[in-house]
């Protein structure tokens, strides 16, 4: 996850979309003052041959905004001082937990986008991912949150970003919102996370009907939002 004050820009970081990818690309163009989460220890070696790591992302502090004065008094907050609060910051961290803790201000100004990927893709990916936990596609389909993503760019269950970019058409959209922001962005991605599947099939050689029908039940809403088809 990045929140780029130099461009004023917030990339959420869906999962089994490229995420670490582009978050590794965009962190290239980050100014000392910007949040960068730090990602597994791999893909963080990537990043730090590139000179940039994870920073800003622990004790965070932002000025109460008007009308939060009475949150001061509120021990679960975690306020340091009267004109601050504290809080971190993770690697998918959702849409409404940034929002609370960047307050309104930021986040109505900033620039919000993400990714997704057709939801029985990006299942078939996440249980290669995962493989040497969970050997069983079905137990990998029943043990994971399969909606986590919509979960993520949505607030309420409606969409809480100003762009979503699709991981079938990745380097055009990313393109396309680095050109909203000013990111002189050369269309550099790593290969992140890459090396887990080994079985490039299709999805639709892999899952049977019954599985296709949960995933299609599960991710109902961000397939009808995408017009994702099987």
């Amino acid at each position: 996850m990045i929140i780029s004050h130099k461009y004023k820009y917030i990339f959420l970081k869906t999962r089994k979309t490229a995420g670490t990818s582009i978050e590794i690309s965009l962190s290239r163009f980050c100014g000392e003052d910007d949040i960068i989460t730090p990602i597994a220890p791999k893909d963080e070696a990537i990043r730090q041959e590139l000179g940039v790591f994870p920073q800003n992302y622990d004790n965070y502090t932002r000025p109460l905004e008007l009308g939060e004065e009475q949150l001061k008094d509120n021990p679960n907050l975690g306020v340091v001082q009267e004109s601050q609060l504290t809080t971190k910051f993770w690697n998918h961290i959702p849409a409404n937990k940034i929002k609370q803790r960047i307050g309104p201000k930021i986040w109505n100004s900033y620039f919000k986008f993400c990714f997704v990927r057709n939801p029985w893709d990006r299942a078939i990916s996440r249980y290669y991912w995962s493989f040497h936990q969970i050997k069983s596609l079905d137990e990998s389909l029943r043990k994971y949150n399969l909606n986590v993503n919509f979960n993520t760019y949505t607030i309420d269950g409606k969409v809480a970003v100003d762009y979503i970019g699709k991981y079938e058409s990745l380097m055009e959209d990313l393109a396309y919102a680095c050109e909203q922001l000013g990111i002189p962005f050369d269309k550099w991605l790593p290969r992140a996370k890459g090396d887990s599947r080994k079985d490039r099939r299709h999805y639709s050689e892999v899952l049977t009907q019954e599985e296709a029908e949960y995933i299609r039940e599960k991710c109902a809403a961000e397939i009808e939002l995408f017009g994702y088809e099987f």
